[in-house]
C-alpha cells in the first residue's frame, strides 16, 4: 500500500476531516496523520513499509469514530494498527486518540 492509498483509506471514514502532518482548519472531529519512520529489523531495513502516527481529535463525547477508524484500518491485510492511547486535553477540550499503524507495500 502506498502512502496515497493509506490517505485515501483514512478519507473514506465518514464525518471526519483528514489532514497530513498538520490540521489546517479547525473542526470538531479530525484526523492528522504523518509518517514516523520506515520499518526495520535489528537495524536492517525490512520490506517496504512505514510506521505512521494517526491522531484523531474530537469534542464529541462517546464518538463512534474511533471504532470506525479501527474497523476500516483493520480491514486491510497490509495495515497493522495498535489500540489507541486516549487522552483528554484540558486546554483544547478535545479527546485525543493516538494510533500507531504499520503499512506494508509501496511506502
Amino acid at each position: 500500500m502506498t502512502l496515497r492509498e493509506f490517505r485515501d483509506v483514512l478519507c473514506s471514514i465518514p464525518d471526519v476531516s483528514v489532514y497530513h502532518q498538520k490540521a489546517h482548519k479547525s473542526a470538531d472531529n479530525y484526523i492528522v496523520w504523518q509518517e514516523i519512520k520506515g520499518l526495520s529489523l535489528d537495524g536492517v531495513s525490512s520490506e517496504s513499509g512505514m510506521r505512521i502516527a494517526v491522531d484523531f481529535y474530537t469534542k464529541k463525547e462517546y464518538s463512534s469514530t474511533p471504532a470506525e477508524i479501527t474497523s476500516v484500518l483493520s480491514a486491510y491485510d497490509d495495515i497493522c494498527i495498535d489500540d489507541p492511547v486516549i487522552d483528554y486535553e484540558d486546554d483544547t477540550g478535545f479527546t485525543h486518540y493516538a494510533y500507531t499503524a504499520e503499512v506494508f507495500g509501496g511506502g
